[in-house]
């Protein structure tokens, strides 16, 4: 199962916690990777994760599926259900066993450890409408939730995977990469309190003798009172993406700064233009694609059509803070480019299979691609398909790393299994998951010039010039 585990839980949806335990008598649901529970998490919070499956939505009946449960795992499950409908202290009603049954399909999916395999309650399908539709709450940026081993803790990070164009989250001067540390003054818990090296050094030293049981209960009160003080991942995400009005106060960690950076955002909806395009010095054309969707495929290529007329001699694609989408959108674009073909490879639990469109008549221009930290998912796949086929260049800095593929499967009751079912390769068999796409010019932009588009264009001139001698 840790295969499928990343440290991303990109958040476009929603998240997966088990309980645990924490001392003290105090309970916070287990971190695992990022995780919080998509149904203990409201609606809002399940805006965070992928709501752009790479997949097309399946139905449940449609699917070959093993037959028959496992007898040993359906045992246990029905004594249980009995033990508690016959023995626990309230009335179990059928509403109730509902919910118990959603429980356990939720606590089974969260044993997989992949936030990307969840269940969506049928009253949260409305998400990925809003998603497909470009619309997002609150802060309005892709969220990630993100392991990382500091000293002896595990501790899990809502990073900023990017800030959707004309967003709050990008008016505010939010970046790709920064992690969200303090909502509202408020310190998202990122880890479990009773496990820092000050309340493991005091517990050893009670077992040696070394401090009296007066003096281990103040270092224990300050690891509740952290905790109590704190908000959990669910509640975070939930101030992150649920309002569409009001403001929240941030700290941000950004990786270039060594002081903590405050910042004030202004919630509201935001409805991103997928694809944006304009004309650069010397006949290059300029086109971004911000999420890949049915409407981006058709807005894409309505540009190509321009570009094609006005007889561009180059082009900049902008892939930077693109947090993905669509595998058929994404393979729609790659054809206007390579002219069709092989254009991905998907591997899946029992066979790798190519995804191919049909030949079709493919550009003679040069082509620059602009990536970052935000270029995630199929925008990442895109990336590296133009790389591997045209040999187009990748400018800017290391992409996300998300290489995974999620098939939503809609159950009879409206709800929806969103399932890991395969990995990304590019057509030369790159696996980018959880490491990214090295760029070939790596340009950070650090003033208000874009110096990353300045560098693509640098390239097209010269590429061009090469062409004409």
């Amino acid at each position: 199962m840790k295969a499928l585990s990343k440290r991303l839980y990109p958040i476009l949806l929603a998240v997966a916690l088990a309980g645990s335990a924490f001392q003290g008598g105090l309970y916070l649901r287990r971190l695992e990777e990022g995780a919080v529970s998509a149904a203990k998490a409201p609606p809002q919070a399940s805006a965070l994760l992928k709501l752009n499956p790479e997949r097309a939505p399946v139905r449940l009946e449609t699917l070959k599926t093993l037959q028959g449960p496992d007898e040993e795992c359906k045992s246990l499950f029905s004594s249980v259900l009995r033990l508690v409908k016959e023995h626990y202290v309230e009335k179990i009603t059928e509403a109730d066993e509902s919910k118990m049954a959603r429980g356990a399909v939720q606590g089974m999916l969260d044993a997989l450890q992949d936030p990307d395999t969840r269940l969506i309650e049928p009253e949260d399908r409305k998400l990925l409408e809003n998603a497909e539709a470009g619309k997002f709450n609150g802060m309005g940026a892709v969220l990630a939730l993100r392991k990382e081993k500091i000293g002896s803790l595990d501790t899990i990070k809502v990073v900023v995977v990017a800030p959707l164009p004309g967003s709050p989250a990008s008016e505010a001067g939010i970046k790709a990469g920064d992690c969200i540390t303090h909502v509202d003054g408020k310190w998202i818990i990122a880890y479990d309190p009773f496990s820092e090296p000050e309340v493991e050094k005091a517990r050893k030293a009670l077992r040696n003798g070394q401090i009296d049981v007066a003096s281990y209960n103040k270092v224990i009160e300050e690891a509740e009172k952290r905790l109590k003080n704190g908000l959990l991942i669910p509640d975070a995400l939930e101030k992150l993406t649920a309002n569409t009005s009001g403001t929240i106060d941030l700290t941000l960690e950004r990786p270039q700064s060594k002081t903590p950076i405050q910042v004030k955002v202004h919630c509201r909806t935001t409805a991103v233009d997928p694809v944006m395009s304009r004309n650069l010095n010397g006949g290059l054309a300029y086109i971004r694609v911000s999420q890949f969707t049915k409407r981006a495929q058709t807005e894409f290529a309505n540009e190509m059509d321009k570009v094609e007329a006005e007889r561009a001699k180059g082009i900049v694609l902008d892939l930077r803070d693109n947090a993905g989408g669509a595998i058929d959108a994404v393979t729609s674009v790659a054809s206007r480019f390579t002219g069709g073909g092989v254009l991905a490879t998907i591997q899946e639990k029992n066979r790798r299979h190519n995804i191919r469109v049909p030949k079709t008549r493919a550009i003679s221009i040069p082509v620059v691609v602009l990536v970052n930290g935000g270029t995630s998912s199929v925008a990442e796949l895109l990336a590296g398909t133009l790389r591997d086929c045209l040999h187009a260049p990748l400018v800017g800095l290391r992409t996300f790393g998300d290489g995974l593929v999620q098939t939503p499967v809609i159950l009879k009751d409206g709800s929806v299994v969103l399932i890991t079912t395969g990995k990304m390769l590019t057509p030369q068999g790159t696996d980018f998951e959880g490491k990214g796409l090295e760029p070939d010019v790596v340009v950070e932009n650090k003033g208000p010039v874009d110096a990353q588009l300045a560098a693509a264009e640098k390239i097209l001139r010269s590429a061009l010039a090469g062409r004409k001698t």
